[in-house]
C-alpha cells in the first residue's frame, strides 16, 4: 500500500530529470504491486523507500531474493531488482548501497538500467559490474515536430532552422527553433536551413541521446551552415541520457 501511495510521486519526479520516462497508469501500479492480473504467479518483493531529511520520498526499490547455499553452507543468493526509481543522486547512492549491503546476498542483478547509470562507479571496483544487456528501451518516431521541440527545456540560447525529411510524408518540413533557458518556440519557416536530416535523427537529437556532429560525420546529418552541428549539440544536450524504465 505504501509503494502505491508514494511511488507515483517519485516516478513523476524521475520524469523531470531524465528524458524518455513515460507515465505509469493506476493499472500499471496495481499490476506492479500484485493487485492486477498477473502473467505468472505473484511473489511479493521486498521494498525500501528513501526519504530526504524533509520527509519527501526521493526514491524506492522493489527487489526479490532467492535462497541458495553452496556445499560449504555459505550463501550464494542473488537479489534481483524489479524496480528502482531514484530522483536525486543521494537517493540513487543510498538505494544501491542498501542493495549491496543486504545480508547473505552475494550478487545483485540490477535489471534494465539507463546506459549512463552510475552503479558501476559506486562500486569499489567498477569492473565488478558486468553488463549483460545494452538497451535504452526507447523507440521514438516523431509525428508532431513542434510539440516535441517545444515540450523540452534547453540549456543555452540559440536559433536553428531544421530541414526535416520524412519519406512517409507525416512530419517533414522546415522549422525554425528559437530556444533558451527561459523558453522555446518552434514554427514552420521558409528561411534557409542550417541542418538537414531525416525525421529519424530528430528523435535521438530531441531526446539528447546523440551528437549532431557525430551524425554529420556519418552522413546522417547534413550541415548547411558551418558550425551548425556543434551549435545543435550545445542546444540539445541533456545532463542524463534518455531512458525508459518501463517496457511499452
Amino acid at each position: 500500500d505504501e509503494i502505491r501511495a508514494v511511488g507515483p510521486e517519485a516516478h513523476r519526479g524521475l520524469a523531470g530529470v531524465r528524458a524518455g520516462v513515460t507515465d505509469r497508469s493506476p493499472r500499471d501500479w496495481a499490476v506492479g504491486t500484485g493487485l492486477g492480473v498477473q502473467s505468472e504467479p505473484w511473489r511479493e518483493p521486498y521494498y525500501a523507500v528513501y526519504r530526504a531529511e524533509s520527509g519527501e520520498v526521493e526514491g524506492f526499490v522493489a527487489y526479490s531474493s532467492d535462497e541458495k547455499w553452496d556445499d560449504a553452507k555459505l550463501p550464494v543468493n542473488t537479489a534481483t531488482v524489479r524496480d528502482l526509481v531514484a530522483v536525486t543522486p543521494a537517493a540513487e547512492r543510498a538505494l544501491w548501497h542498501y542493495l549491496c549491503s543486504v545480508d547473505w546476498i552475494t550478487t545483485v542483478r540490477s535489471g534494465y538500467r539507463a546506459p549512463d547509470d552510475t552503479l558501476p562507479l559506486l562500486l569499489p571496483d567498477p569492473r565488478a559490474a558486468k553488463l549483460l544487456t545494452y538497451a535504452d528501451m526507447l523507440w521514438v518516431r516523431v509525428l508532431d515536430v513542434v510539440e516535441v521541440l517545444e515540450s523540452r527545456t534547453y540549456p543555452v540560447t540559440d536559433a536553428l532552422v531544421l530541414d526535416l525529411r520524412d519519406g512517409n510524408g507525416l512530419a517533414g518540413g522546415r522549422y525554425r527553433l528559437d530556444a533558451s533557458p527561459e523558453g522555446v518556440s518552434c514554427a514552420p519557416t521558409t528561411a534557409s536551413a542550417d541542418l538537414a536530416f531525416d525525421i529519424a535523427e530528430l528523435g535521438v537529437l530531441a531526446f539528447g541521446d546523440e551528437s549532431a556532429v557525430r551524425l554529420a560525420r556519418t552522413g546522417r546529418v547534413e550541415e548547411l551552415t558551418a558550425g551548425a552541428a556543434a551549435r545543435a549539440d550545445l542546444l540539445f544536450r541533456t545532463p542524463l541520457r534518455p531512458f525508459s524504465p518501463d517496457i511499452f
